[in-house]
């Protein structure tokens, strides 16, 4: 199957770090990589020559490494939706949008219907802002109120 990409002149510039931010084990699927200066593409398959490995997931959250990520943060919000408080169909949200910044404090976790939400509100005029006055008072009272579905 071949694949038509556009790139930047970026993707060719080997000076600039990788767009994985040297983070493989957690950044290195096909989307990101086949922007990658450090990428070789030889008969479909793609090879990081920075860090000597093969790209393979199609997808972030197929990479082992993010699934520890995402483990470490849904244990620290108690498996349950930050914002409803919910532990069904969980998922873990990039606060900045960027797949790649990982670090605890940009990382939520959130159900199904709460992340939606919030995706479907950033899209909206003025709900960036809604949005972040949301999640800054989840953060205030330390995350959703745990409390059983019959008593919500």
């Amino acid at each position: 199957m071949a694949v038509d990409l556009q790139l930047s002149l970026d993707a060719f510039d080997r000076t600039l770090p990788p767009p994985c931010g040297g983070r493989p084990d957690r950044n290195g699927f096909l989307r990101l990589c086949y922007r990658c200066p450090f990428a070789t593409r030889d008969r479909g398959s793609l090879f990081c020559e920075e860090f000597g490995i093969s790209i393979t997931a199609r997808e972030k959250y197929a990479l082992r490494g993010w699934r520890v990520v995402r483990d470490a943060i849904m244990d620290r919000d108690g498996r349950c939706c930050v914002i409803c408080g919910g532990s069904e169909s969980l998922h873990v949200h990039h606060i900045d949008l960027d797949p790649t910044n990982d670090v605890p404090e940009n990382l939520i976790t959130l159900c199904g219907i709460c992340h939606a939400r919030v995706h479907t509100d950033l899209r909206r005029e003025g709900g960036a802002a809604r949005v972040a006055k949301v999640i800054a008072v989840v953060r205030q009272r330390g995350g959703a109120a745990r409390s059983t579905p019959s008593s919500r």
